[in-house]
């Protein structure tokens, strides 16, 4: 009998014990101190890093400077932008990086600017000044966007009026909104065609000021 009871003993012992011959633990061990915190760091941190991502790569903020593009857009306003896949298309505001306008803060080559795409490569484009018509392919554009008609021109020597003009390959022609006023492809020594490489991002969006939401 009492080698049976023994071998019981024995038996249960063995049970116990798991088979790299320690013991189970089932008690759960105590977090590190401040762990807590560092994974809300973390979490922060990965956060911040992915909207700088985001911001880099496939979105920017802009904020308008001067009247160009009045009534649409106003001095000040601010507006998201994003290149991510983007193919010009007529009527698009864009962000570009005039190559030839020299930025009045840095004072490098580059002055960003914000215009409206009249007309891709391969279209020709025609202004009468003296009734204020643009033409694209031949067709008048109705323009419900524009604060006045096309009437001006930067230099009667720099693009003549009723002429067809191409637009040459990877360009977009643009042109601001607020036509008496705006610096754009009719000044063709300064702004010209516009290469797409230096198109930063279509503007979709306005955000501020916050009363003005809209998407554009």
């Amino acid at each position: 009998m009492n080698e049976i009871n023994e071998e019981l003993k024995q038996t249960k012992q063995t049970e116990q014990i798991p088979e790299n011959g320690e013991p189970e633990e089932n008690e759960e061990k105590p977090k590190k101190p401040f762990s807590d915190a560092l994974d809300w760091v973390s979490s922060i941190v990965y956060a911040v890093s992915a909207m700088l991502v985001l911001n880099l790569f496939f979105f920017r903020s802009i904020t308008v400077s001067g009247p160009s593009m009045l009534d649409t857009l106003e001095d000040g306003d601010q507006v998201v932008a994003t290149n991510f896949c983007y193919t010009p298309k007529y009527g698009d505001i864009v962000i570009i990086q005039a190559n030839k306008l020299k930025n009045d803060i840095t004072d490098m080559w580059g002055e960003p600017i914000i215009k409206r795409v009249i007309a891709v490569e391969g279209d020709t484009v025609r202004i009468n000044f003296d009734r204020g018509e643009v033409y694209r392919n031949g067709e008048l554009l109705e323009e419900d966007y524009i604060k006045d008609l096309t009437f001006f021109r930067h230099n009667d020597t720099w693009m003549e009026s009723n002429k067809e003009y191409t637009v040459p390959e990877n360009c977009v022609f643009v042109l601001g909104d607020n036509r008496p006023v705006s610096n754009d492809s009719r000044n063709l020594p300064q702004v010209g065609f516009i290469d797409t490489d230096f198109i930063m991002g279509k503007a979709f969006v306005r955000v501020a000021p916050s009363d003005k939401f809209k998407w554009l």
